[in-house]
């Protein structure tokens, strides 16, 4: 597939001039609203217009605390200026400085008096309950937090804190983690960036090392211990930025496919975003640059780079430009995609579209990756076939911008990198990242956006046949799990039959996604009809792997084997969208319903944790239509994840969604 695309992208982009922007965007600290994120936005915007962008236009919206974008509060901008930790009783010692550690001070922590603080400090090791609080003295005071890992862990810290009164926190929190190497303990120096909830009065902060928290912890049980706390920082009424460069298409030009990152950061260096707006500043340089020489056609459709605040951005988008939503055929989303990975024990990624909404997208990123020439030359014969850049797909995972796209039903693919040893951390420098890592996604990527933006009917029939050799081989394998799982001694037939039918729908719709990207008339019913036939002999197949499950199924099962009670009472709900919102996460439910919930996923899968929340509340309110049931979706998301979780933990979410009243959830008869 596009091997003309990649021989393009080989002689025209530049993996060191990727790596030089990223080196130029972390000289700024860029959080949303702050002096440093402006410099880095007209950094980038100076930037693509001399790689030949052909219209840059700027539109701006409010960061105040109060004004929405479909269901999305703007937080106020926020801006560190200075703060110092100092240790004053038993001893004096400097802790940390804003100056040296940028990523010590979580966005939205409030100031210290001008002339500092001087604190007692309590030791609250995770502080999740207000057991921990007893017989303690918190207001006033300074409290100290120790790692715990989950992102809803530290903001149910945080929030208990903040109510009983805590002039300060300190924390050696590390989110994220990936065992053996992005660990607290591992990571001694490593210091977090972190973020408390947006508001205008919230408590000074500092985020430390582990080797500063552990002496803190230790001098505590000793006896009192005392800190200076300074901190200057800006909670203000600021305004966003997104920066949108266009390539004009040919004939289609008001059709686009778009790519997206962040000119915000978690902190400073932060090399892991600025990769992101890097990597698109050089795809626009190497694609006007063969536009120039003659050695790339125009594509039909415009090619679009989006600038965003992350998130932020990307929610006053999608309300301000609602109209214009269905000409927009791809939003490929950019994140970590230059990391250095054997630095920083990572691998390239392509986080797929989500299953919610069918697309050819995923199939024909997985081709691009797979069948592109690689880095390196086999002995026995010429030519790039072995890959030195680890390059995989793996399912929907809301980590940035992806998460907004998809809830509108636009295919949203997120290129990063993961694991991320320096994920969000003061070490995390352009030196980390891999001219020949930036390489390999820009080939990709831009095979992939140009290819999409010059697709009709003419070439939509190879990518149709790669469809289909795909979704073959995914019922096959399902078959071959099921039949070897049974041989296992599991009694798993009904399920994965369930999954046989699940697939079969899923990929025929994704066939007919392509004919988004072609002309009605007699070339669109072309395209149609060769989509029908493949269509057909994919339902044959299906029917023919259900068969030999059902057949095998029959004889290997004991006729005393238990049934597999996978329905549930959820056939009988289906939930509805009550609000015009973007997908809310998680939410209506406490921390501690949370906690009980994700014990209980646990139970039924051990492979389920705090993060495989964020997956499935994503996708349980992307499938909401008011039709599927709750036990259909409950399949749907098992499948896609790969998980086997009972469907009544959907039902804890989806009340949950229905308390914070953005679901409602109705009887039906099947």
């Amino acid at each position: 597939m596009y091997a003309d695309l990649d021989a393009i992208f080989r002689a025209h982009f530049s993996g060191k001039r990727a790596q030089h922007w990223t080196g130029k965007i972390t000289e700024y600290y860029r959080s949303p609203g702050s002096s440093g994120y402006h410099a880095a936005t007209s950094l980038v915007a100076s930037a693509i217009r001399e790689a030949g962008a052909e219209d840059v236009t700027v539109e701006r919206y409010p960061l105040d605390g109060q004004t929405q974008f479909l269901g999305r509060t703007m937080p106020p901008a926020w801006e560190p200026i200075e703060g110092e930790l100092d240790l004053v009783e038993p001893k004096e010692a400097r802790l940390v400085s804003f100056r040296e550690i940028p990523s010590t001070l979580p966005w939205w922590c409030g100031s210290t008096p001008e002339t500092g603080a001087i604190v007692d400090v309590v030791d609250l090791a995770r502080g999740l309950s207000p057991a921990d609080y007893a017989g303690k003295r918190i207001e006033g005071k300074a409290v100290l937090i120790r790692d715990s890992e989950s992102r809803p862990a530290w903001a149910r810290a945080t929030a208990l804190a903040k109510e009983h009164g805590a002039a300060g926190i300190i924390t050696d929190f590390l989110h994220s983690q990936t065992p053996p190497w992005r660990t607290r303990q591992a990571l001694p120096d490593a210091v977090q960036l972190l973020r408390l909830a947006p508001g205008w009065d919230n408590p000074w902060a500092f985020a430390v090392g582990y080797g500063v928290a552990e002496a803190l912890s230790q001098m505590i049980r000793q006896g009192p211990v005392r800190v200076r706390a300074r901190v200057r920082a800006r909670t203000f009424k600021g305004e966003g930025i997104n920066l949108m460069a266009t390539i004009h298409g040919a004939e289609r030009r008001e059709e686009a496919v778009l790519f997206i990152a962040h000119t915000s950061a978690g902190t400073k260096p932060c090399a892991n975003c600025a990769s992101g707006p890097a990597l698109m500043i050089e795809l626009c340089r190497a694609i006007t640059s063969a536009l120039r020489a003659g050695e790339l056609p125009r594509p039909s459709r415009s090619i679009r780079f989006l600038f965003v605040a992350e998130g932020l951005g990307s929610a006053y988008f999608l309300d301000a430009h609602r109209d214009a939503l269905p000409n927009i055929k791809a939003a490929i989303c950019l994140d970590s995609v230059g990391h250095n990975q054997s630095q920083l024990k990572s691998s390239l990624l392509n986080y797929r579209s989500p299953d919610s909404t069918p697309s050819y997208v995923n199939d024909l990123t997985a081709a691009l990756i797979e069948e592109l020439p690689k880095e390196a030359e086999w002995p026995f014969l010429n030519g790039p076939v072995i890959p030195l850049v680890n390059f995989q797909s793996l399912p929907y995972t809301p980590w940035s911008d992806n998460h907004y796209w998809a809830g509108v039903k636009i295919p949203a693919p997120l290129f990063m990198s993961w694991p991320d040893l320096y994920f969000h951390t003061q070490l995390l420098t352009a030196e980390h990242t891999d001219p020949m890592v930036f390489e390999r996604s820009g080939r990709v990527l831009g095979s992939l956006a140009v290819g999409i933006a010059r697709l009709d009917g003419e070439n939509a029939v190879p990518l149709l046949q790669e469809m289909a050799g795909r979704a073959t081989l995914r019922l096959g394998k399902v078959a071959r799990t099921t039949l070897q799982r049974l041989n296992d001694g599991g009694h798993v037939v009904p399920r994965g039959q369930i999954e046989i039918r699940y697939l079969l729908r899923r990929d025929v719709d994704a066939l007919y996604s392509v004919l988004d990207l072609v002309r009605a008339g007699a070339e669109r019913e072309r395209v149609r009809a060769f989509g029908d036939r493949l269509a057909a002999d994919l339902r044959d197949r299906a029917n023919a792997e259900l068969e030999r499950v059902r057949t095998y199924g029959q004889a290997a099962m004991a006729p005393d084997a238990p049934h597999d009670e996978h329905r549930s009472e959820g056939d009988k709900i289906a939930p509805c969208r009550a609000a015009d919102h973007l997908p809310p996460g998680v939410v209506g439910l406490s921390f501690d319903e949370m906690a009980e919930l994700v014990a209980a996923m646990h139970r039924d899968d051990a492979r389920a944790n705090w993060e495989t929340l964020r997956i499935l509340g994503d996708e349980l309110w992307n499938f909401a239509d008011g039709r599927r049931t709750l036990g259909e979706i409950a399949d749907a998301i098992c499948f896609e994840f790969g998980v086997e979780i009972h469907p009544r933990h959907f039902f804890t979410l989806a009340r949950g969604l229905e308390k914070a009243g953005v679901f409602t959830l109705r009887s039906v008869n099947r």
